[in-house]
């Protein structure tokens, strides 16, 4: 994302959040999504995944989503911090819509 609003060549889309902040001896980890309406339906694509399971094995690491609901509404807009979807409270603040899996095979070799 940094990539594409400040083209700096610092960002790094494949670390799985967005902003990171060191407060003392923790760190914080915020992955922003959003919406141009407020429908509360958000994907995590494979790094924001790993990032969100990782940091629940990492007691100084807390990674949280900033959801942007009415992204392109001044009036509308607002800004919700919602849990990591792996910790105790994650586990109950969302309703899983899809268990998509991505896998990879050897195909046999033809005879």
């Amino acid at each position: 994302m940094r990539r594409h609003v400040l083209a700096d060549g610092l960002g790094d889309d494949g670390l799985g959040y967005d902003f990171l902040i060191r407060d003392g001896e923790r760190t914080l980890l915020f992955e922003v999504k959003s919406s141009t309406d407020a429908d509360g339906d958000i994907h995590l694509g494979d790094t924001e995944t790993r990032a969100a399971r990782a940091s629940q094995l990492q007691p100084d690491v807390e990674y949280r989503i900033v959801y942007v609901s009415h992204a392109n509404d001044h009036e509308r807009r607002r800004i919700t911090p919602l849990p990591n979807p792996f910790s105790e409270s994650g586990l109950t603040s969302y309703q899983i819509v899809s268990t998509a899996m991505r896998l990879r095979f050897v195909l046999p070799q033809e005879e």
